[in-house]
């Protein structure tokens, strides 16, 4: 059936008229006529907006490391290695692509976490970032909560010999490694690739 071809009707003239009424336009003839002059100048400033919004996307500056606050984790991890009966992991061996951006060491995270937290963040090599967050504070799950926030559990992975969990974050775009040592929480998450994640994860060692 032509819809198009059934808008194509002609008035028949009610009882008592002098005269028949004209015939309707054709169906597309009028559609054309009625509704092209509206949209056009719609049409016209969507496209104009949308080129702009690309224009603006691409002039955006790209995260590029030689001007990204390169920081030093020593104090951090000095802190961490004075603190009683804190065992951390530190990465070993990361390619030069690699930078700190962050880092810090916390008797108390918040009023809900009382555990030391030692916090390292790392601009990783495709410009995401990466947070290294480890806590024996307990109940272990709501520390990885709140690293993670809100972990969905989507599967095992087994890395470098250690069984990891793989979650995602039910309120932002975050994925996130976690792993329960002898005596600390070991989260690795950021916005950088699952790869890179995994690539980290795999590099870490107790640190001193």
């Amino acid at each position: 059936m032509n819809v198009m071809n059934d808008l194509a009707v002609t008035d028949v003239a009610p009882p008592g008229a002098d005269a028949p009424r004209a015939p309707r336009e054709p169906g597309a003839a009028y559609l054309r006529r009625v509704l092209v002059p509206r949209w056009r100048p719609i049409a016209i400033s969507v496209a104009v907006t949308l080129a702009l919004a690309l224009a603006v996307l691409f002039a955006l500056p790209k995260p590029d490391p030689a001007t990204v606050k390169v920081v030093d984790p020593s104090p951090a991890i000095a802190q961490a290695s004075a603190a009683p009966d804190f065992t951390f992991y530190l990465p070993t061996a990361l390619p030069d692509a690699w930078h700190v951006n962050n880092a810090r060491f916390d008797t108390q995270i918040n009023h809900q976490l009382s555990g030391p937290h030692l916090h390292i963040g790392y601009l990783a090599p495709d410009h995401g970032y990466l947070g290294l967050e480890e806590s024996t504070d307990t109940p272990r799950w709501r520390f990885v909560s709140t690293m993670t926030a809100g972990n969905e559990f989507q599967d095992l992975v087994t890395i470098d010999g250690q069984v990891w969990g793989h979650v995602v974050s039910n309120r932002k775009v975050q994925e996130s490694l976690v792993w329960y040592g002898p005596d600390t929480a070991v989260v690795v998450t950021g916005t950088t690739s699952l790869a890179n994640l995994k690539a980290f994860a795999a590099s870490l060692r107790v640190g001193q």
